[in-house]
């Protein structure tokens, strides 16, 4: 018999499984099989010098010196088991082993060491040998083990890091191991709550459900993650593996994705097997959902990786996150959108960003309670931000010193106030901006340079117009398509659903881009570029916006007006004021039908008022002349000196056009700055001048219906120069028009006043609302209806 171990001691503990039933099935058969199992163990033990100091029924307790003589007990006892030729029930025993130090007192042992080896042995199944992460340091080689992972055991406080002992002779058990019933999941426990995503939760549980590849892509700080983790966490209790997340975000090297999905479960390489093998033996057969996180920066090592997993265990499901797809064949794709707007202080309560920032907010100062002009201010907020959720947390958290007017007029000039996350964040989710680092530092040269570049659209913009503003020596017109394909990937670029593509980036990742488009040198040549653009496209649709498809260009004026005003601010700083006041005319249509003339005046003035006599005289008057028809809707422009002046170039330049123009501007500046009847005569002659001697850019029927409608004029329905809108499109297509009544304007008819009764109105009440009814005369040209007076 071998002497006590002491010291620090290697337990071997054995079972026979079922043994309960097998008694009660074959009591006689079991006598003999007990008999001959307790000589095969008792053999075994003894050969490696092992002390059998306990057998309790069919229970077996032995202490060694190392643990390499219980391991290898344990192997011969289980060949030996396995070889035996059994009368009856073939017996299945179950084995554990651990090492550490007990007290041994007349032959037994005691202490925690014993009672883990004990439920080491209880977590395996019949012919299985389970041995503890301490024995495993232990084993001087020779032995092959298969890393089961890290398992909860029952009385236990900690997990315990289990191995399976593997032979050749030995079947392979594929069973899971006897643990703790706990939902298995590391999944976080946020403390914040989950805002503002049910419908793409919903969506994202369905396409799980559907898909054993779902990828989620998305712009930095969209919250990916979070949706990720959420949605695993309601449906995990459905796998029976539960749900699992591995953060890729840590790791540099693409060789240690493997090695970092492997320890979530504590798997380590084992004898003559690699991690892959490791890790592909512990999911296989398990029906489990792994939530891949951050993908983007190991793309090409992370895509092979999960489509290796996914090869070999047909039971996994995975959810990875990635700024762009993987591209993995049967790939489910879900782009992770920024949450919805709201477009006034009314509707910050029940829409997804703006819950989201008063769910933060009264986290962030509690008893926070948003009053009227609060909720106009957070509706600046979440539209500043675009609804990109950690933007949204980031600016909540200022609400603990500033209020929400004083954070809403910083963020009006910079998003760097958005830092100072929790500091338990990674450094990459502490600040809006470290946020897009992390996607921008992805970018080779030319994805930089595009990136940059398209920080000159405002509002957005189509393939067309990326091509001729953003290609250049580096970055052929051609190349353009392929890499603002790869910036949408990457979720640097949104595509905006419609009849056709356009593209926009969300607002912080515009000015970020405008920040890198500075130090490039390249800032004043791509904002001539976007001008020069943009005001051919304004030259293109001036004379369209008048023809029969005039809604459709209609709606491409209104998609670019963003652009177009840019182009406009670009050429007047730049001191073209020649393309300035160009394109000011011709976006006079356009002003005009959709009520936009402050603004169309304020454009023509701003040039009016720096040019001089190196600016073509016909461009200075015609660009009075469309200020001052503006001004005969809206308000009156303190130009009649400058009026008069612009007739005086035209006479000047004896052109009967400029003239008829000029005549035209200042007999409309003068009707609206004063009373003097003298208007009259200036725009009477302006339209005989113009009826004789029409500028190439003059519509006879709208401008002369205009002009006629400036001066009070009734014309019958069947006068020639008067369109019925019954048969032309009328207005702005996005503004409700009523026909206006062919009695004499003279008279109150059906609400309408005459012209000079409700440009007075106009003029004290300030720019009617857009839902205001509108009186369209016959040429199409909308024009507001004043209220019929209270008699």
């Amino acid at each position: 018999m071998a002497s006590l171990p002491t010291g620090i001691v290697s337990f071997m503990f054995t079972d026979v499984e079922g043994s309960t039933k097998l008694w009660d099935e074959h009591p006689d058969e079991m006598k003999e099989a007990l008999a001959r199992h307790d000589a095969i163990l008792r053999t075994a033990i003894e050969a490696h010098g092992g002390y059998v100091f306990s057998t309790a029924g069919d229970a077996f307790a032995a202490a060694f010196d190392t643990a390499d003589g219980a391991v290898n007990a344990c192997l011969d006892a289980q060949l030996a088991l396995l070889a035996e030729e059994w009368a009856g029930p073939v017996i299945r025993v179950r084995m554990g082993v651990h090492t550490g130090s007990a007290d041994e007192r007349d032959g037994d042992y005691f202490g925690p060491t014993l009672n883990r080896a004990a439920r080491i042995m209880s977590a395996g199944h019949g012919m299985q040998v389970l041995v503890s992460r301490t024995s495993a340091d232990l084993l001087d080689g020779g032995i092959s083990l298969a890393d089961l992972g890290t398992h909860r055991l029952k009385d236990l406080r900690d997990p315990q890091h289990l191995f399976g002992l593997t032979h050749e002779e030995l079947p392979e058990v594929d069973r899971p191991l006897r643990t703790v019933d706990q939902p298995a999941s590391n999944l976080p426990a946020y403390l914040t709550t989950f805002v503002g995503r049910e419908e793409t939760a919903t969506t994202l549980e369905a396409l799980v459900g559907g898909n054993r590849l779902t990828v989620l892509t998305g712009v930095g700080g969209t919250g990916k993650t979070r949706l990720a983790v959420e949605t695993a966490r309601r449906i995990g209790r459905a796998h029976g593996a539960g749900a699992w997340i591995a953060e890729l975000a840590p790791i540099t090297d693409p060789g240690n994705i493997i090695p970092a999905i492997a320890d979530v479960w504590g798997l380590r390489a084992g004898e003559g097997a690699s991690i892959d093998e490791v890790l592909v033996r512990y999911l296989w057969g398990k029906d489990l959902l792994l939530v891949v996180d951050n993908c983007e920066h190991l793309l090409e090592a992370a895509t092979d990786t999960i489509s290796m997993l996914l090869d070999r265990c047909p039971e996994l499901r995975i959810v990875a996150t990635s700024r762009e797809s993987l591209g993995i064949p049967g790939e489910a794709i879900l782009r992770v959108p920024s949450l919805g707007l709201p477009t006034s202080g009314d509707e910050v309560a029940s829409t997804e960003a703006g819950m989201l920032f008063l769910d933060r907010a009264e986290s962030a100062q509690p008893g926070f309670t948003a009053g009227p002009a609060d909720l106009d201010a957070i509706a600046r907020i979440v539209q500043r931000i675009d609804g990109i959720p950690l933007g949204l947390e980031l600016a909540a958290a200022r609400l603990r010193s500033l209020s929400p007017t004083e954070l809403a007029n910083r963020l009006e000039d910079s998003f760097r106030i958005l830092s100072g996350s929790a500091k338990t964040a990674l450094p990459r989710q502490r600040t809006l901006q470290a946020t897009i680092d992390w996607s921008h530092d992805l970018l080779d040269e030319r994805g930089r340079a595009l990136f940059r570049r398209l920080s000159v659209f405002v509002g957005g913009f189509d393939l067309a117009a990326a091509e001729a503003v953003c290609a250049g020596t580096d970055l052929e017109d051609w190349e353009v398509v392929d890499v603002l394909d790869a910036l949408v990937d990457q979720s640097l670029v949104v595509v905006v659903p419609g009849e056709e593509t356009r593209y926009r980036l969300l607002e912080p990742i515009r000015q970020y881009a405008q920040e890198r488009l500075g130090p490039s040198g390249e800032a004043g040549e791509l904002r001539l570029r976007h001008a020069h653009h943009f005001a051919g496209f304004a030259a293109q649709t001036s004379p369209l916006l008048r023809g029969p498809d005039q809604r459709d260009w209609w709606d491409r004026v209104a998609i670019e007006l963003d652009n177009l005003r840019a182009a406009l601010a670009t050429l007047l700083d730049a001191g073209d004021l020649e393309g300035h006041l160009t394109l000011a005319f011709d976006l006079f249509t356009f002003w005009v039908r959709d009520g936009l003339q402050v603004e169309g005046i304020a454009a023509s003035l701003e040039g009016l008022t720096k040019v001089g006599d190196e600016i073509d005289a016909e461009l200075r008057v015609r660009t009075w002349w469309t200020a001052a028809i503006m001004s005969a809707e809206i308000t009156s422009i303190d130009g009649i000196d400058q009026a008069r002046a612009g007739l005086e170039i035209a006479e000047d330049a004896g052109d009967p056009r400029l003239i008829g123009m000029a005549e035209l501007a200042l007999g409309a500046t003068i009707n609206h700055a004063t009373t003097d009847p003298e208007y009259l005569e200036h725009l009477v002659r302006g339209r005989e001048l113009l009826d004789e001697h029409p500028p190439n850019w003059w519509d006879p029927v709208w401008e002369k219906g205009l002009i006629n409608l400036l001066l009070g004029a009734y014309l019958p329905p069947a006068t020639p120069g008067w369109r019925s809108t019954s048969t032309s499109q009328s207005a702005s297509p996005r503004r409700p028009a009523t026909t206006c009544c062919s009695q004499p304007p003279s008279r109150t008819v059906s609400g309408c006043s005459t012209r000079r009764e409700w440009t007075g109105q106009r003029r004290t009440s300030g720019v009617p609302s857009r839902s205001s009814k509108r009186c369209v005369p016959r040429i199409g040209l909308p024009m507001p209806i004043r209220p019929t007076a209270p008699s």
